[in-house]
């Protein structure tokens, strides 16, 4: 594939469900796979679940995971982004959903690092990022605008892969679908750790979530963008 990258693909994107674009990427089955993810944003309980040959490391950023589901192939373990506690080329994927723009400006490049890092040779490095705009967007934008941290981040991966410390291997665009069944589900698992609300601002955010809410809960549409980079020899 071409290194033009983009931040968004003005074409039409599909629905998809995050799990089924993971799997139509990435080579699963009896691989050993690290997990980095930000709030309600980890795919990988799902893909312990329906892939059991896989492997899989939870990296746990912003605090203990509630309930873990009990799988012999899922592991959680404390840590930082930019400071992976694992053996240099340990992986064969790692997936980053939603956490690279989350990750302090000044840490951000040391996080890119420690993901080359840890990943074996030819190994992959799923990074999924929302992408601007969208109703989700707007309440969640109330309690933090991420919009110049996420263009931040696009362009270290843009940078990264021009000098040749990964290729590009192919990049996704799709709409994820988001159902929420009340609003305290958007307080425990779509803030950033580093936030803490104030009265005005949830009522504010509750106000914009209430406008999408039906019988089953609030349903919403997320841009999000994957780019697949491959760790070169």
């Amino acid at each position: 594939m071409s290194d033009t990258m983009q931040a968004w693909d003005p074409r039409g994107t599909p629905v998809s469900a995050h799990l089924e674009i993971a799997s139509a990427l990435l080579p699963l089955k009896e691989s050993e796979i690290l997990s980095l993810a930000s709030g309600a944003g980890d795919i990988a309980p799902a893909i312990a679940v329906a892939v059991k040959s896989a492997t899989v490391t939870v990296l746990e950023t912003e605090g203990t995971t509630e309930d873990p589901p009990p799988l012999s192939n899922l592991t959680f373990k404390p840590g930082d982004a930019d400071k992976i506690p694992a053996e240099d080329e340990s992986f064969d994927i790692v997936i980053v959903n939603g956490l690279l723009s989350r990750v302090a400006d000044d840490r951000r490049v040391g996080a890119l690092r420690e993901i080359r890092r840890v990943l074996r040779p030819h190994g992959l490095a799923y990074i999924a990022e929302p992408a601007p705009g969208g109703a989700f967007n707007e309440i969640t934008r109330v309690f933090k605008d991420e919009k110049q941290a996420r263009l931040a981040t696009f362009e270290l991966l843009k940078d990264t892969v021009a000098s040749g410390g990964m290729v590009l291997v192919s990049q996704k665009f799709f709409q994820m679908p988001l159902v929420l069944a009340d609003f305290a589900a958007v307080e425990r698992g779509h803030i950033p750790a580093d936030v803490r609300p104030t009265g005005a601002q949830k009522a504010e955010a509750q106000k914009k979530f209430d406008r999408h809410k039906g019988p089953k809960g609030a349903t919403f549409q997320v841009a999000m963008r994957v780019d697949l980079l491959r760790k070169p020899d």
